[in-house]
């Protein structure tokens, strides 16, 4: 695909988000919708082979189904007077999004496609694509029964999946879907936090996703590639545990106010489910550091062949060390 095109998707996927946050009506939201899934298609659809047609095929067939049963809601609330203020309604909303997001019981696709797919891509399925999704969950969901009940189940399933994972565009999936149960608390318990830790987690994520491309990164035996880079293999520890949600990374910071938020509602079960859940995905990035120890193969024919440059190691350690910043934006909360 010629540079162009790509620019001119790119520009698509990021109005259609921007569109489906600033609409003040359900119908353009569902537009933005379908303009961001027909902005995304192109962007993964670069490299021509069996797998990447396979994630294209199954990508579009699931955001498919979710839009259709989204405009089918749509057309109930405006034609059979069941408004949306209503629980049935909310709930199917609820579930659309789910499935959109590709969160339990809804998940399964979302690893596979994230397997089959370039980091580049990994990165914007991972961050970009969940801002719209999630934006329109805010608006219908509150802190009751059907709404932790997804919380626990995503904290959960995002905890066991990536368990016995070895590839880890998979494990970053499993992770994100475990995310994903924090941010919906936030978003259950006080709207506007979900924001923060949107932005905190996406900064992660870009971070992380930049590193693995760099390197060429897919299965954890090859994290031994840092074992001689001293300064990448400090910031990948740095990154990992960060996103692990380990105090005082910046990845503690948002699950820090999610906490304080949960306390306050009384959901103790909840949170102790959310938190255990944490530690669990922890131990997944405990392992890929580990790997980083063991000693360097000879032959690597996997990894790119570059010359590290010094400033962007230096900026991204810094990007993820930005601690007093995380603290200054607790003021707000």
């Amino acid at each position: 695909m010629k540079t162009s095109s790509k620019t001119l998707f790119f520009f698509m996927m990021i109005m259609s988000t921007l569109m489906v946050v600033n609409s003040s009506s359900w119908m353009s939201m569902w537009m933005g919708l379908e303009m961001n899934l027909m902005s995304f298609i192109p962007l993964i659809s670069v490299s021509k082979n069996t797998f990447n047609s396979q994630s294209i095929m199954m990508y579009f067939l699931i955001q498919s189904l979710a839009s259709m049963m989204f405009i089918m809601i749509i057309l109930t609330n405006k034609y059979m007077f069941i408004y949306m203020n209503s629980d049935f309604i909310k709930t199917s909303v609820l579930i659309t999004m789910m499935i959109k997001m590709g969160m339990p019981p809804f998940h399964f696709w979302f690893p596979e496609i994230m397997n089959k797919m370039k980091w580049t891509m990994c990165m914007l399925l991972m961050t970009w694509q969940k801002v719209a999704p999630m934006y329109i969950m805010s608006l219908v969901i509150k802190l009751d029964k059907t709404s932790i009940l997804v919380i626990c189940l995503s904290a959960i399933m995002g905890a066991i999946g990536g368990l016995n994972q070895t590839s880890t565009r998979k494990i970053m999936a499993y992770s994100s879907i475990n995310h994903m149960s924090w941010m919906i608390s936030c978003a259950a318990t006080f709207k506007k936090s979900w924001i923060m830790y949107m932005m905190i987690y996406s900064i992660m994520m870009m971070l992380m996703s930049m590193m693995m491309y760099e390197y060429n990164i897919m299965y954890i035996n090859q994290m031994n590639i840092f074992f001689k880079k001293k300064m990448d293999k400090m910031i990948m520890v740095f990154l990992m545990l960060s996103i692990g949600g380990l105090p005082p990374f910046l990845g503690f910071i948002p699950k820090w106010i999610a906490i304080q938020y949960m306390i306050s509602t009384n959901e103790i079960i909840m949170l102790l489910i959310m938190t255990t859940s944490s530690l669990i995905t922890l131990s997944y990035y405990l392992r890929m550091s580990s790997t980083m120890n063991m000693s360097m193969s000879h032959s690597q024919k996997w990894m790119y062949l570059f010359k590290t440059n010094k400033k962007t190691s230096v900026y991204l350690f810094y990007m993820n060390m930005m601690l007093p910043v995380s603290i200054l934006l607790m003021n707000f909360y």
